[in-house]
């Protein structure tokens, strides 16, 4: 641990202050008015799920859960090869102009994986029988969800969370502006219209993040040099193992369920799960927002700071869900009848929501501990950990798929996230003790 620092002559500690300090100074300000914008964010996924949920039918909000599942999937990619080395390797860079060529570097690689997921996504609706409209717009959301990860990111890593904040606040205002339209305009809405109106949002959202960190200058246009991302290989690919099993533990359900059974058979699962949507969304966004400080403060040797900061972190997110699951189960009868009765009153909706809860809870225990072992780029251990989960995940899905049916996939999906929480709260507590 780094020293305290001098004691002043009347007693008190005058030494400059320490990065969980800083940490604390900017949640209490900037990152505070970053979180509300998430949770605008979060609101609108929310209600327009909602929406979906009570209009469109089971095939066609199965064809819309299952385009964000691709679009997860997208952005972890993104997120492990891209968007984390960019919040963990360049805040720490001191030199100005190498750090404006890593950026540069990044931002060419995330262009890259735009184009790739565009011809991938096109090339799968022309040797599939998919209808052109819906193949094409599941291609262009996943591919813009992607890029906008590191846009986001982008912010957060030039420690300006208020630039993101702006850039949620459109995408939010944008996709509001045009789905009313559709609504008013359209006797139904398409879900291909849907899916492309959230592009649109998240490509506004984009163009002023842009414009807000480099005004009219073409900085952001850089050449790149690719060589140089090499040595950023060596971890990345350890994070991006760790990302996509990662998720396949949270998501083996949706991908194996619907490639047997259908979007119709994914579409309860999925419908249970909007709840508990914007409890994932903040947790991710704690993470991307809290990344680059945590590389800081381990770099500063504040090992024990960084250790408190989890714990009490985990804590506070674990109780957060359990008192929101309280109050689902207290208002279940209205909920039920607000959302489910029509399209999922044959469905054992309030076991779903039940299960959900349990997940989400895990999942709120090991989001601190895996934001604080990818500051510390132990990526390989997370990847190690989260291969494990995926095969439990993948293994009991199936399993009782074939046994049970699609309901009782969610035992699975809560084994994996049960033994992540366990096994990413130990790992932590070893590696920060052990360096401390």
């Amino acid at each position: 641990m780094a020293s305290s620092g001098p004691i002043s002559t009347d007693g008190h500690d005058s030494s400059k202050p320490t990065m969980i300090d800083k940490i604390i100074k900017l949640f209490s300000s900037r990152y505070a008015l970053s979180l509300g914008a998430q949770a605008m964010v979060s609101g609108f996924h929310f209600g327009l799920n909602l929406y979906l949920v009570r209009t469109i039918s089971l095939y066609d909000y199965g064809v819309f859960a299952f385009a964000f599942v691709l679009a997860l999937f997208a952005a972890a990619i993104n997120n492990a090869l891209i968007s984390t080395p960019l919040t963990v390797y360049t805040p720490v860079i001191k030199d100005e102009e190498e750090r404006v060529h890593q950026e540069a570097m990044f931002s060419t690689l995330n262009l890259l994986l735009f184009g790739l997921l565009v011809v991938a996504g096109l090339a799968y609706a022309w040797l599939s029988d998919i209808p052109n409209d819906t193949a094409i717009a599941v291609t262009l959301f996943v591919a813009v969800y992607s890029a906008r990860q590191y846009s986001r990111s982008f912010g957060y890593s030039r420690l300006r969370p208020l630039v993101t904040a702006t850039g949620d606040m459109f995408y939010v205002l944008a996709g509001v502006a045009i789905i009313a339209i559709l609504h008013f305009t359209q006797p139904s809405i398409p879900v291909s219209y849907i899916l492309l109106a959230l592009a649109a949002g998240n490509l506004i959202a984009m163009l002023v993040e842009r414009l807000r960190l480099h005004g009219s200058k073409k900085r952001w246009l850089t050449a790149a040099n690719l060589r140089q991302y090499a040595t950023v290989w060596e971890q990345s690919r350890w994070a991006l193992i760790g990302a996509l099993t990662t998720l396949f533990l949270a998501q083996a359900h949706s991908l194996i369920i619907t490639w047997h059974d259908g979007p119709g058979a994914y579409a309860p699962l999925a419908a249970g799960f909007v709840l508990f949507g914007p409890v994932r969304v903040a947790l991710l966004t704690w993470q991307n927002m809290v990344k680059p400080e945590l590389a800081m403060a381990l770099a500063d040797n504040q090992q024990d700071a960084v250790l408190t900061q989890i714990k009490r972190t985990s804590i506070m997110m674990a109780t957060a869900v359990v008192v929101m699951a309280i109050c689902l189960a207290i208002g279940w009868p209205w909920i039920h009848q607000l959302l489910y009765a029509k399209q999922y009153a044959d469905q054992p909706m309030h076991f779903i929501v039940a299960m959900w809860s349990l997940t989400t809870l895990f999942a709120a225990i090991y989001n601190a501990p895996s934001a604080a072992l990818q500051a510390m780029k132990d990526f390989r251990v997370l990847a190690m950990a989260s291969v494990f989960g995926a095969v439990v995940s993948g293994v009991l899905v199936t399993v009782l798929l074939f046994k049970s049916g699609p309901i009782s996939t969610l035992y699975g999906i809560l084994a994996a996230e049960l033994f992540m929480a366990v096994y990413l709260m130990r790992v932590m507590w070893t590696r920060l003790k052990g360096a401390a």
